[in-house]
């Protein structure tokens, strides 16, 4: 029996009955509690999907918040599995149909989402090729196992991301990855929805793990919530003497960054010359140089009353993020974290012009304390459930509920359409957004389209991402068009978005980021919280302000990126959907087909030249009959038909 700290809580078989739905039949250790009285009554519901019965295996992702902590949340991977009933040598007498459904659940401390599901995937696979399930020592044998080689030390490596491959998430959603970057930095409702829930979690997961260690170690609040009237899904915390003693320790860390700040806040005459604000009015004056604005010059004063963004930081709603050593946060030192050094990064932007982007190797290889990584995302309400069942769809209209990543395999989720911003659908890669003025704030630019497009071509080679040259490989990067390159040039871009942000309003960088996007981000919680960080008192080193300003794909407008552009029209589009589903269809009905074609194309290019959708008109919808229309044609005349 392993202690409270354990890396894993519990082993538990949940099974499907004819009668009873759903049901946990066999848990290690035993629960100390009645689940149907907990928060985790609906637990069952998350390891047996809606639609699992359609898949002979599959595998689920969930989050559950803890019972004894409310800052805690607990990671769960269930590997499903279906067999025939005649397969079983120990037939219980309730099992009446011809296919018997359990999943094998692991309740973990860490979100080592992959690394868990490749072992209890060959676990599941021998306790059903027993065809006994009273036979349990192998999940007893499993739980111990994972308890010996499971630590927080593997979140500092690869394994942390085994099993989510963003080569498969561009393959998927190919130039739209970066609007679904961008939708996640403004913590907006995303739905993702999907027939087999095993892809949808994965996807879901892997979009997370493009923001630099958040899915190590920004997910510990993210199934934590304080609901606006009590739910039997979340836990009630009534008393001081619920809380985890342990849970403190980053609390009291908030606070003391709460009181630090408030003593120096620039708004207090008493506090005029505090060492947090001559930073902040020295960085702040930094950018305006390096960014060559009106009244940059040396000498100028600054007025340092005012945040990046033009207003004041609400100090009491926003903690420090700090790296605590213990519990889920890490500490990587000098020796594994390679990084350039800072007086080499300083002598280095010295050297620099304001126009130059930021050096990729600096920006990958700079420490996540410098950059205030990771950001604080999936706290104060903004949740990320991996999968979610039907019950707990009024959690995410509670008003204390900011937003959420989630994902769902019930269509009735899609149709709450006041419910979400964002559906992505993974059938078809399609992202809806619902808002027109939300869709213009992430519609990538010029400069993000080739960004995108640089990722997309090297996954989508022949090369099959390894690199077709010998130098392709670089180190703490990887191969070209790998998981980790990805990862790292998403890295790289957001470290510049961040550097650019600290730019003052209406700064020429922040164009190719798209303004109006910058402005709503710097509104979010996640970015007040880094900017707070970043400009503390406590951050003696230029860290972020190490970077030069401005797109990592900076550059004139040319042909290439106008065909970039129609190619990204074509397939984020409805119209560009429909028009390549209309040229497909051709060799069904060749001369009608043709004139459909023509008539789609011209509603996609009017779409695509005035940034509007064209409303689609009945003429443009395909005829259910079996008659074929001319549309751009006229009538034939009766004698013609004869």
């Amino acid at each position: 029996m392993m202690g409270a700290d354990s890396p894993i809580y519990h082993v538990i078989v949940v099974g499907f009955h004819h009668k009873k739905g759903c049901q946990v039949e066999y848990a290690y250790p035993p629960f100390e509690m009645d689940l149907e009285k907990t928060a985790w009554k609906h637990l069952t519901s998350l390891a047996m999907p809606d639609g699992a019965h359609n898949f002979e295996t599959d595998t689920v992702y969930f989050h559950l918040p803890s019972l004894k902590n409310p800052r805690e949340t607990v990671f769960g991977v269930a590997c499903y599995q279906q067999i025939d009933a005649s397969k079983l040598t120990n037939k219980p007498e309730d099992v009446t149909r011809s296919k018997v459904q359990k999943s094998v659940c692991v309740l973990s401390r860490f979100p080592l989402y992959g690394h868990i599901q490749v072992k209890m995937s060959l676990i599941t696979a021998a306790y059903f090729k027993k065809g006994d399930f009273d036979q349990v020592s192998i999940l007893k044998e499993g739980f111990s196992n994972l308890n010996l080689c499971l630590n927080a030390e593997l979140l500092k490596t690869p394994e942390a991301c085994v099993g989510l491959s963003p080569r498969e998430l561009v393959f998927n959603f190919r130039h739209q990855i970066i609007t679904l970057f961008k939708l996640l930095l403004l913590e907006k409702r995303i739905l993702f929805r999907g027939a087999s829930v095993g892809p949808l979690c994965s996807s879901l997961l892997t979009l997370i793990s493009l923001l630099p260690l958040t899915l190590e170690y920004g997910l510990t609040e993210s199934a934590c919530i304080k609901t606006t009237k009590a739910m039997s899904i979340v836990p009630q915390f009534s008393t001081q003497s619920d809380v985890d003693p342990t849970s403190m320790e980053m609390e009291e860390k908030v606070d003391s960054g709460k009181e630090s700040m408030q003593t120096d806040n620039p708004n207090d005459p008493d506090s005029s010359s505090s060492p947090m604000t001559e930073k902040k009015a020295k960085n702040l004056n930094n950018a305006r140089i390096q960014d060559g604005a009106p009244g940059s010059a040396l000498g100028d004063t600054v007025d340092f009353t005012e945040t990046a963004s033009g207003q004041d930081v609400e100090v009491e709603d926003i903690p420090i993020p700090t790296l605590p050593t213990s519990k889920f946060y890490y500490s990587l030192d000098a020796d594994t974290t390679m990084k350039t050094s800072l007086s080499e990064t300083s002598s280095l932007t010295s050297e620099k012009q304001a126009d130059e982007i930021p050096d990729f190797i600096t920006a990958v290889q700079m420490t996540p304390c410098d950059a205030g990584l990771p950001l604080q995302l999936f706290t104060k309400g903004y949740l990320c459930h991996p999968y979610l069942s039907l019950h707990y769809m009024d959690l995410l209209s509670d008003s204390h509920v900011r937003g959420f990543v989630v994902g769902a395999t019930n269509i009735l989720f899609k149709q709450k359409r006041d419910l979400v911003d964002v559906v992505v659908e993974m059938s078809d890669g399609s992202i809806d957004i619902f808002d027109p003025n939300l869709k213009k704030l992430v519609t990538a630019t010029t400069a993000d389209l080739r960004f995108a497009d640089t990722i997309v071509r090297q996954v989508t080679q022949e090369s099959g991402g390894k690199g077709a040259e010998a130098d392709a490989f670089m180190d703490g990067v990887g191969w070209e068009g790998g998981d980790e390159w990805i990862r790292a040039q998403f890295k790289y871009y957001l470290m510049c978005l961040m550097r650019t942000s600290l730019l003052i309003e209406g700064s020429r960088q922040r164009e190719s980021f798209c303004p109006n996007f910058v402005r709503e981000w710097q509104s979010t919680h996640n970015w007040k919280t880094w900017d707070a960080y970043v400009n503390s008192d406590e951050r003696d080193t230029p860290g972020i302000y190490s970077l030069c300003p401005g797109h990592p794909n900076d550059g004139n407008m040319s042909v290439a990126d106008m065909k970039i552009r129609l190619s990204h029209t074509m397939q984020s589009s409805e119209s560009g959907r429909k028009l390549k589903e209309t040229v497909a269809s051709t060799g069904k009905a060749v001369g009608g087909a043709i004139s459909q074609a023509k008539g789609a194309f011209s509603t996609w290019w009017s779409s695509v030249t005035t940034g509007v959708p064209v409303a689609t008109t009945p003429d443009s919808i395909p005829p259910e009959t079996g008659e074929t229309k001319f549309y751009d044609q006229p009538k034939p005349t009766s004698a013609s038909q004869s």
